[in-house]
């Protein structure tokens, strides 16, 4: 008989580990850079829409620090003369991130970059400040400003003059904040392009205006203020925070929109009477 060899198991080839899954970044995945020029000697300020949460730096050639008392301004400056290019990160409280490439400019043409143009329906013309001693957020106060327009008009106060109707339909109070909604309204065939709506107080007793004798209250933030022109016909509506006020018996909250380029004006008071009813805002 022959010899046979001894039966042997033979272990099954190891399966290939699988290759990893690579995803191609296509252009709606790129996120662009801003590109800026900053100084030695001189500081740059960029205003965000919302506050700032994070802040990331490619190298020590710059530095960049949150504005004392604000919280969506950033102070950028550089560290040294000359730096090589680099990069900076900046996360806001609306999970939205910016990226900025920045060189070094000996005389930056640029100091300040508002950054709020084209976020919605918060964007100030004018860059806001978020002050950080406020007891609100900024998307807080634009949750009430939208409660606020929502809410029947009852009309307080306002002034009809050329056709163009100013009006506080109601005033409400949240935590230490006003909010003041104006309605603009325009009855005419011609377009109506604000300048400025303005909040004093003034004496009732006034016989002659004198800025000695106004005190300013300017707004904190503006709901629907990148909506500047009252179309001919048709209205706006926008919503003023302003700090919580009283204000003595023997004076007036005065609001004041001017046109832009032409003469119609408009103004109304608001009594302490009025203020003391403010209508309080639920959570």
């Amino acid at each position: 008989m022959g010899n046979f060899p001894a039966s042997t198991t033979v272990a099954p080839a190891a399966a290939p580990a699988p290759l990893p899954k690579l995803l191609s970044l296509g252009e709606q995945n790129v996120i662009g850079s801003y590109h800026l020029g900053v100084g030695f000697q001189k500081t740059t300020h960029l205003i965000f829409p919302y506050a700032v949460t994070y802040v990331d730096l490619g190298n020590a050639g710059i530095i960049a620090d949150k504005a004392q008392g604000a919280e969506n301004i950033v102070k950028l400056k550089a560290n040294q003369p000359n730096f090589p290019q680099t990069n900076m990160t900046v996360v806001t409280a609306d999970g939205r991130l910016y990226s900025f490439l920045i060189d070094y400019e000996q005389d930056p043409r640029v100091l300040n970059y508002n950054l709020t143009t084209g976020a919605g329906d918060a964007s100030p013309v004018l860059p806001m400040v978020l002050f950080s001693n406020l007891s609100m957020t900024q998307a807080e106060m634009e949750n009430y400003s939208r409660i606020v327009l929502k809410k029947k008009k009852m009309l307080r106060t306002k002034e009809v003059k050329d056709d163009i109707t100013l009006a506080l339909p109601g005033m409400y109070t949240q935590d230490d904040l006003f909010f003041l909604p104006l309605h603009l309204f325009n009855q005419s065939n011609i377009n109506y392009d604000v300048d400025f709506i303005k909040f004093y107080i003034r004496d009732r007793k006034l016989a002659k205006r004198t800025a000695i004798q106004e005190s300013e209250i300017a707004p904190i933030f503006v709901y629907n203020a990148t909506q500047r022109t009252i179309p001919g016909p048709g209205g706006i509506d926008q919503v003023y925070v302003l700090r919580k006020f009283t204000i003595p018996d023997d004076k007036n909250l005065v609001v004041e929109m001017f046109e832009r380029g032409g003469g119609r004006h408009l103004t109304f008071d608001v009594t302490n009477e009025d203020i003391l009813e403010a209508r309080k805002l639920k959570r």
